[in-house]
């Protein structure tokens, strides 16, 4: 009896939490009632605040980054503690520097001014080598964030064309500013020990108000959720949200890796509102250009040592970013969007973000 009243005290929490009113802040109320449901109090004796948005991409395309109101949910509940020194960013990808143009373009940059928190682009501050773990060896990572007391992670879920989803666990990802693609083929045990390695990660802010199905991470299409999930275990909350969309948890390789390595626990105790699946369209490797090419010259021995040479995939990359901004975009992605504006509650602020 006393072992089942143990298993259940250490059950991590996550907050299930739908947003109603959407047009009288309910997102940022919403927010900071997920946060206090998880039972996060973890900042009483922290100064220096890292939040780790995900910035993917400088076109205005809901679901692709985390949106600016769950953003300032976040710096308006971190407000609340006394003389926190709050820093918020995302790395470039690596095949183009996006990071600039949409910490602009998405409103970051004034909520961050609003709040007195410093953008930080990882990708171009100073780095240092650390060991990593036995996967990814040695790397380069943002010297900042070895100095930072707490980090808050706030993805915006989504499909995606590598890895069955990203959220909590895959938003870690653009802590590592240098090549990351060369690891995609050991991608779930990377994930598992960008995690481990970044011990300090203290909350997750799971933005699911517009999430992201299909091919994602850049060319899927947006998926209404109206809904924030948070958690101080981040593999219990990627745990409820694989599940959210239809996934079982126990196939997600990083899921499992990071449970092994002692990142959190897979089990876990749902607060807030009555739990209840909502199946995302999977993603494909086929549905997404680089993706597309990179799996066949992976079949052709003799091309695949030279495509996956920093250079050559750099410069595919690059093509297939361009490909992205001015073919898809402007083709599909504009008309999803305009969709967002004229149909749903989140058009007003997705329409002043389009036409600024």
């Amino acid at each position: 009896m006393s072992k089942v009243i143990a298993n259940t005290i250490t059950k991590p929490k996550v907050a299930f939490c739908k947003i109603r009113n959407i047009s009288e802040n309910g997102v940022i109320s919403t927010v900071k009632k997920a946060i206090e449901l998880a039972g996060f109090n973890s900042l009483k004796s922290t100064k220096r605040v890292f939040v780790k948005v995900n910035l993917l991409s400088q076109e205005i395309m809901p679901g692709q980054c985390t949106s600016p109101w769950v953003f300032e949910g976040v710096l308006e509940y971190l407000r609340t503690y006394s003389n926190l020194e709050l820093y918020y960013g995302d790395c470039n990808v690596a095949t183009a520097s996006q990071v600039e143009k949409a910490v602009i373009n998405w409103g970051f940059k004034e909520i961050g001014e609003k709040y007195k928190a410093t953008f930080t682009n990882l990708s171009r501050v100073k780095q240092k080598k650390v060991y990593m773990g036995p996967v990814l060896g040695y790397m380069q990572v943002p010297a900042f964030l070895l100095n930072i007391d707490a980090i808050i992670t706030v993805p915006v879920v989504k499909t995606h064309c590598i890895v069955p989803f990203t959220a909590s666990l895959k938003n870690q990802w653009g802590l590592l500013p240098r090549a990351r693609f060369q690891y995609h083929d050991v991608v779930h045990e990377a994930i598992a020990e960008i995690n481990r390695f970044f011990y300090k990660i203290v909350l997750g802010v799971a933005d699911l108000t517009i999430a992201m199905e299909g091919p994602g991470p850049r060319v899927g299409i947006p998926k209404i959720c109206d809904l924030i999930m948070t958690s101080t275990d981040l593999v219990a909350l990627d745990t409820l949200i694989a599940l959210y969309i239809g996934l079982d948890p126990l196939k997600v390789g990083f899921i499992r890796y990071a449970e092994e390595i002692g990142v959190g626990k897979s089990n876990y105790t749902i607060v807030g509102d009555t739990f209840k699946q909502n199946p995302f369209k999977p993603g494909v490797g086929g549905d997404y250009l680089i993706y597309k090419w990179r799996d066949r010259f992976k079949k052709m021995p003799i091309l695949k040592n030279i495509i996956f040479t920093v250079p050559i995939y750099r410069a595919l990359g690059y093509f297939a970013t361009k490909y992205n901004l001015w073919v898809w975009y402007k083709k599909i992605g504009k008309k999803e969007a305009y969709e967002i504006c004229m149909n749903s509650d989140y058009g007003q602020e997705f329409t002043k973000l389009i036409f600024r």
